[in-house]
């Protein structure tokens, strides 16, 4: 057998991570039935050939297990030096050979070990399962029948030769291996409309309805049997004995939901329109109706309603009987709210749905998120905070809810309650959580804290925030102009600073933090450029720059040599109360006076 050789050393870093996978158990039973078989199929070795082999061979096993691959395989090669007919040796080869994916060369040595041990069904299941991935569909069946006739007892080797035998469309082997299955499992649900199945691919409907008659028969008080007969006669325009079948069903037990969904099939079919809803309906508000049923035949009312012109008022009227019979079904309650947003409804009448979503199922943290939503949208922090607590209460490892809870406490005002739910929140962080939230939390803390003066602790908030988002512009921009107000760090407050202003070349307040850093580092030129960009775009007040910005442009102006221009921009900001205490001293004396600079940015 000429090959081109295999390259072990170099292939030995991808071996080490695959062959782990590789059953050792496997293997030892491998070698263990190749050992037994050895008189039966070897050729003939003295004694000293087979001490050699086998010392050779349990060293290529042991060299493998140490992950020293290409030692391994060369004395495995040694091993067929030995014994050319060692289908041991072959097997352990194709191992190799299918962890590098050179599956051609697996499957030949497969091949030879099967060859050499007809017998060994470990060897022969390989060979068959490569056939199986490779599609090849003839040698598959036929590896696969020897199996299956060596274990007469195991149905997954019948199942593995049904779907070949399908793709051959050999219809009465596929019977044969249905009815094998049975003998080893038993008959089931399964077997029978797997029969069923295939006397319909023959277009033997005879045998295929006795199939289900038999079914129905071995388990005479389960209806759902019996409906299944009926269902397929109404697949094969036989409606009159269907309904028979259903009624008879129906007089047994009248609140069967499979019985009902089957008859109102029936009626839909034969045109009974009126009778068909007035059972949907029936259907739908019986408590014993599986979720997944409702919301299939709901789904059906929905689509039949907007093909009659969508009249949404119809549907509504019809979740509301269904929520007074079944108060606590929250699949149906949340159909509701899918229903009304598909049609695009208020806010405030999908809030009120969403509501009742929670009352049944306070839990439910999807549905809560849906109603922050609402509110965030319209700003009403109060109810915000009473959602988010609840949400904190029901789902206690759901961060989202700590950040809505502080988000709403920071927007009252209420700094100890916001940083306390922060905090909270930072301890159910996890690798999973929204980086885009853990920044923003991270950012709000920050601002919190350092509103309290705690400097260094709110800028290891900052720093948190943006190791989770690196573009996080309010951060950036906030960090930035606290660092300038302490005239620290300022060649990383400008470099922050900078970013905010490529993102948003319009912000205002971005813009103002720029001037003022470079202000601070006496780079006055630039700062008048960024300054009066910042004047030019801030209309806070009546279309009039904000108090900080002016009085920021003073300073710039100033110290560029424009006095007269300086103190009339102090004077807007003194008129628009929002100046530093020194700025009534600058338009005195008409020069920049160093203040502490407790403007907000």
């Amino acid at each position: 057998m000429s090959e081109k050789p295999i390259r072990m050393r170099q292939s030995a870093k991808c071996l080490a991570v695959a062959w782990r996978g590789f059953s050792f158990l496997l293997l030892l039973t491998v070698m263990l039935s190749s050992f037994m078989e050895k008189d039966k199929y070897s050729v003939t070795l003295t004694a000293d050939q087979r001490r050699r082999f086998d010392y050779f061979f349990l060293e290529a096993q042991r060299l493998q297990q140490q992950e020293k691959y290409a030692a391994s395989f060369d004395l495995l090669n040694h091993c067929l030096d030995i014994d050319s007919t060692a289908a041991e040796v072959y097997f352990c080869q194709a191992m190799y050979y299918s962890l590098l994916k050179q599956d051609s060369a697996a499957l030949c040595r497969l091949e030879r070990a099967a060859a050499l041990r007809p017998d060994n069904m470990t060897y022969l299941e390989r060979v068959a399962q490569y056939y199986y991935n490779t599609q090849n569909v003839a040698k598959a069946i036929e590896a696969y029948e020897r199996i299956a006739n060596h274990y007469r007892d195991r149905s997954d080797v019948q199942n593995i030769l049904l779907h070949l035998y399908q793709q051959q469309k050999d219809y009465d082997q596929m019977l044969r291996c249905i009815n094998r299955i049975e003998q080893i499992d038993g008959n089931s649900e399964e077997i029978a409309l797997s029969k069923v199945m295939v006397y319909e691919l023959k277009d033997d409907k005879k045998s295929a309805f006795k199939a289900l008659k038999d079914l129905s028969a071995e388990h005479p008080y389960d209806l759902n049997y019996r409906v299944m007969m009926g269902n397929w006669l109404m697949q094969n325009d036989k409606p009159k004995e269907a309904y028979r079948i259903y009624m008879a069903a129906s007089k047994e037990d009248p609140e069967n939901t499979y019985v009902q969904s089957s008859l109102y099939d029936y009626y839909k079919a034969v045109g009974n329109d009126s009778v068909a809803q007035q059972l949907m309906e029936r259907i739908l508000i019986n408590p014993k109706t599986e979720p997944k049923g409702k919301v299939t035949m709901m789904r059906q009312v929905i689509e039949e309603n907007e093909r009659q012109g969508g009249d949404s008022l119809q549907v509504l009227q019809l979740f509301d009987r269904i929520r007074k019979a079944n108060p606590n079904d929250v699949t149906m309650a949340e159909l509701k709210v899918a229903y009304m947003n598909m049609k695009h409804m208020p806010d405030s009448i999908v809030d009120g749905a969403m509501r009742q979503v929670l009352q049944i199922a306070p839990d439910h943290a999807a549905m809560r998120m849906q109603v922050l939503q609402h509110l965030l949208r319209e700003q009403r922090w109060e109810e915000v905070a009473v959602v988010s607590q609840a949400g904190t209460e029901y789902n206690p490892e759901e961060m989202a809810f700590y950040y809505f809870l502080g988000l709403a406490h920071y927007q009252a005002e209420d700094n100890d309650a916001a940083l306390d739910a922060l905090r909270r929140g930072i301890g159910v962080v996890t690798d999973e959580s929204e980086p885009a939230i853990v920044s923003d939390l991270y950012s709000i803390m920050g601002n919190i804290l350092n509103e309290k003066g705690l400097k260094q602790q709110a800028y290891e908030a900052f720093d948190s925030c943006l190791k989770w988002k690196s573009d996080n512009i309010e951060c950036l921009n906030n960090y930035a102009y606290y660092l300038s107000v302490e005239n620290k760090e300022l060649d990383k407050a400008a470099q922050m600073s900078y970013k905010t202003i490529k993102a948003e070349p319009r912000n205002a307040s971005y813009l103002d933090t720029y001037a003022w850093i470079l202000f601070r580092q006496e780079r006055y030129a630039e700062a008048k450029i960024y300054i009066d960009q910042a004047l030019a775009n801030d209309t806070v007040a009546h279309s009039q720059p904000s108090a900080v910005v002016l009085e920021h442009a003073g300073d710039i102006y100033v110290q560029n040599g424009l006095t007269a221009q300086a103190v009339a921009f102090w004077q807007q900001a003194l008129q628009a109360r929002g100046g530093s205490a020194q700025l009534p001293k600058k338009i005195q004396l008409q020069k920049y006076i160093a203040d502490d600079d407790k403007n907000n940015p």
